[in-house]
């Protein structure tokens, strides 16, 4: 999901399947049709609240649509199935719903399609594995140990309206509404969910045509009767690819219309391939250099500080990445809005000097060694953090050393049971737009993703004037100061934030892809 993408499956076509799914992009025996294939991987699941990585996002998102939804540029939150969601005190949310919203089989969407969908999220028995974003609703902990069967913060008004009810003030809450694993259900997929999610049932601007093919394809079909803007071209394809490598090739080759992401090793030769073709975009995604901080290593702030001055983020990011990222001024990305600009200021900046400065009086390391742990099954992982530990080891006179995970769910594992001693790599990427969502769940204690073992009292209080702030400028002043505290302990290394390398075919335009990393399919038009 948001996190890591854990769990990301790439199982293999064959160059038989390939060829057969879908010849020359969109068409069919040459001819034309008002249809186009985008390059996924296969999704881990099709149920809002349990895929794992983008490309269940991507699809999820294509037959579904949740109360809110984000600005393409500016990742403003903008009303979509809600008609209004009002709070007075951040902790009661009243939701009333626009008319004409149905799902694809014309069951009408109600405030029981949100409120029965959530709870069955929640439940033991659905094991739904991005149930814990429903964590701020009272009576979660209760439905989620099987104590009830539904959150007691969820009152139904009538089919239109209903309220929500937190256990804390929350002024993101709204913002929130907009991830997926919000989105409404009809009454059927209650009665087989694993059949339901082979064939879903949504309320989104595309219908699923036939079932899931895994590790082949999944069709959408433009859904008519959509309340919202409809989509602009009849049909999508996702064809699942086991590497991108393989879908460039078959765009060049006219087979694939849309790669929304350009395998870094290709960036040069796409650019001179695809002329304006290749298009970048910006996301939300973040990679870091974590600290296990009450490691005997890495208990000094002053020491961590030292090697964020002592890696020259430009020049990795020209040498390995071709320019594909951009290097980190703070914890949260430009795309976000209310984020702070150059929170990091000087402390993000190469200077060997000062890194130097720094590691000596912060008193250095045991034996002026460490390790940095990162996952090989990305390729690139290598090569940057190699590079990093080069120019750390320049920098600090110290010898820093690589280790290799054979992968990322091997090194998530190690890193959640706190089995993790050396410097390691992450990444997160948002699956809301606010300053917030780069600060609690990866730096507040007991959060299930904070892997350097942090905690801050004064941070934690920040981040909860933060949400109980009255509007959105005062909650993003204060998640600017506990930007400020979590900078001056330096957890984690900001390193940089990735952008979206897109290619696509003659045959469409208007090509965009999200901060989320997912492409706009309602967007795209076949010429």
């Amino acid at each position: 999901m948001f996190l890591h993408f854990r769990g990301m499956v790439a199982v293999g076509v064959t160059a038989v399947l390939l060829s057969s799914v879908a010849a020359c992009g969109g068409s069919q025996s040459g001819k034309k049709t008002d249809s186009f294939s985008v390059a996924i991987l296969e999704p881990s699941s099709l149920m809002p609240a349990n895929y794992s990585e983008v490309y269940g996002s991507q699809v999820v998102s294509a037959l579904f649509t949740p109360l809110v939804t984000f600005d393409i540029k500016t990742n403003q939150t903008h009303l979509e199935v809600a008609e209004s969601i009002e709070s007075d005190d951040n902790t009661v949310w009243k939701v009333k719903l626009k008319p004409g919203w149905t799902f694809h089989d014309g069951e009408k969407v109600t405030a029981k399609s949100f409120t029965d969908a959530w709870n069955f999220a929640v439940t033991k028995k659905s094991a739904q594995l991005n149930a814990y974003v429903f964590g701020e609703i009272k009576g979660y902990d209760k439905v989620k140990s099987g104590a009830a069967k539904e959150m007691s913060g969820l009152k139904v008004i009538d089919d239109t309206s209903f309220e929500i009810h937190l256990v804390r003030p929350w002024s993101q809450f709204k913002q929130l509404l907009g991830y997926p694993a919000f989105s409404p259900l009809p009454s059927v997929a209650y009665k087989d969910p694993r059949a339901f999610e082979q064939r879903p049932i949504g309320n989104g601007a595309f219908r699923i045509e036939g079932s899931w093919q895994h590790d082949q394809q999944i069709t959408l079909r433009r859904n008519d009767s959509y309340a919202g803007t409809k989509a602009k071209s009849a049909e999508v394809r996702f064809k699942i690819y086991q590497s991108f490598d393989t879908a460039y090739n078959d765009l060049l080759a006219g087979n694939l219309d849309v790669l929304p992401a350009v395998p870094t090793a290709r960036i040069s030769e796409a650019k001179g391939q695809l002329g304006d073709r290749f298009t970048e975009s910006p996301s939300g995604r973040m990679e870091y250099l974590g600290f296990p901080v009450q490691s005997a290593t890495f208990k000094s702030a002053g020491v961590r500080k030292a090697v964020s001055m002592a890696i020259d983020r430009p020049a990795i990011s020209k040498a390995i990445f071709r320019d594909t990222r951009i290097p980190a001024t703070g914890y949260v990305p430009p795309v976000v809005p209310g984020a702070a600009q150059n929170a990091c200021g000087a402390l993000c900046v190469h200077d060997a000097a000062a890194a130097k400065a720094a590691y000596d009086a912060a008193g250095g390391v045991p034996g002026d060694t460490f390790t940095i742990g990162y996952n090989s099954d990305a390729p690139e992982n290598k090569e940057w953090v190699e590079a990093a530990a080069r120019q750390i080891s320049k920098a600090l006179g110290v010898d820093v050393r690589t280790r290799a995970y054979p992968k990322l769910a091997v090194l998530l594992g190690d890193l959640s049971s706190g089995k993790v001693d050396t410097a390691f790599r992450t990444a997160w990427t948002f699956y809301f737009p606010s300053p917030e969502n780069y600060l609690k769940p990866l730096f507040t204690e007991g959060a299930g993703e904070n892997f350097s073992g942090y905690k801050n009292a004064e941070f934690e209080t920040l981040l909860k004037q933060g949400a109980a702030a009255k509007d959105e400028t005062a909650a993003a002043a204060k998640y600017a100061e506990a930007e400020r505290v979590l900078l001056g302990d330096m957890p984690y290394v900001p390193l940089w934030y990735q952008g979206s390398m897109v290619g696509h075919s003659k045959r469409v335009s208007d090509v965009v892809v999200d901060s989320f990393r997912r492409t706009r399919i309602e967007s795209v038009v076949v010429k």
